[in-house]
């Protein structure tokens, strides 16, 4: 069973975790801000409690933490998601999982992303998913995807 745990909620070794993780280097290099100190960390968590335009979950199937989802940007029409696994396998899992806040629970039109170009891994994962590249720049493939279950107004 899957579980999503709001990062305001989580516990001190759950912190200390997402914070080693987020430093990892191979997850790092793939993010847009780079090697965040504790106190960093918590002022980030700390300010979660009161953003409505973000939400950020530890990811749990059964009891073992398989990663981290996250939405930004939040509005009523979209917002734009982050994922990492910590082990190998848990993508489509977590992708499934975004998906499935996204369009249920935050009920937004549009599931918006953007890729930095040398993450195959993750533009395939999203690609896999129905997810389309609409622009690019020189660092970044922006893709978004349309809730399949959105009321259609003619």
């Amino acid at each position: 069973m899957i579980v999503l745990k709001d990062f305001i909620h989580l516990n001190q070794e759950e912190i200390k975790l997402v914070l080693k993780w987020r430093n990892d280097e191979n997850i790092a290099k793939f993010m847009k801000t780079q090697n965040i100190t504790l106190k960093e960390h918590l002022s980030f968590l700390s300010s979660l409690k009161t953003d409505t335009t973000k939400k950020y979950f530890l990811v749990y199937d059964d009891k073992n933490i398989i990663g981290v989802i996250d939405f930004i940007n939040i509005t009523n029409h979209s917002c734009e998601f982050g994922l990492y696994g910590i082990k190998k396998g848990v993508g489509n899992l977590l992708m499934q999982e975004v998906k499935n806040y996204a369009f249920s629970v935050l009920k937004v039109q549009t599931l918006n992303a953007c890729v930095f170009k040398e993450n195959t891994k993750a533009l395939n994962l999203y690609l896999k998913h129905g997810f389309k590249v609409i622009k690019e720049d020189n660092n970044f493939y922006f893709v978004n995807l349309n809730n399949p279950h959105r009321d259609i107004i003619f």
